[in-house]
């Protein structure tokens, strides 16, 4: 990315952790994927983040017969606690977290998208 693109994001201070398929998990506000050095966290904290989207690059849920083989809750609450430390390493910025699990849920209740809270939520260091 271009220096003058790091910089509009540096600037927004507003991030979201979702895993997508082939993606860093990280994304900005306008739903554009970022690379983990486009903003300032630790070495660690990218690694981890790389771990966490290579188990969802496993994921085979979409294939005939294996539906029900990915371990959703646990890969959710990895990605809430990758989410916290993301606020906890940039404090003043906003993290949103996209629950993968808790937006299964609502689809299965046939929930509308205007309870788009109950699946992606900002987030605290907590």
């Amino acid at each position: 990315m271009q220096d003058t693109q790091k910089l509009d994001v540096a600037r927004s201070r507003w991030v979201k952790v979702m895993a997508d398929y082939s993606s860093t998990g990280l994304w900005d506000s306008t739903g554009v994927p970022l690379e983990h050095d486009e903003i300032p966290i630790s070495l660690a904290l990218s690694e981890r983040l790389s771990a966490w989207c290579n188990r969802y690059e496993l994921n085979e849920d979409y294939l005939p017969g294996a539906e029900g083989s990915f371990d959703y809750s646990g890969f959710c609450a990895d990605g809430l606690a990758i989410a916290k430390a993301l606020k906890t390493e940039l404090p003043d910025w906003t993290v949103v977290y996209f629950g993968e699990r808790e937006m299964r849920a609502a689809l299965a209740k046939q929930l509308s998208t205007s309870e788009r809270a109950t699946y992606e939520f900002e987030v605290s260091a907590e």
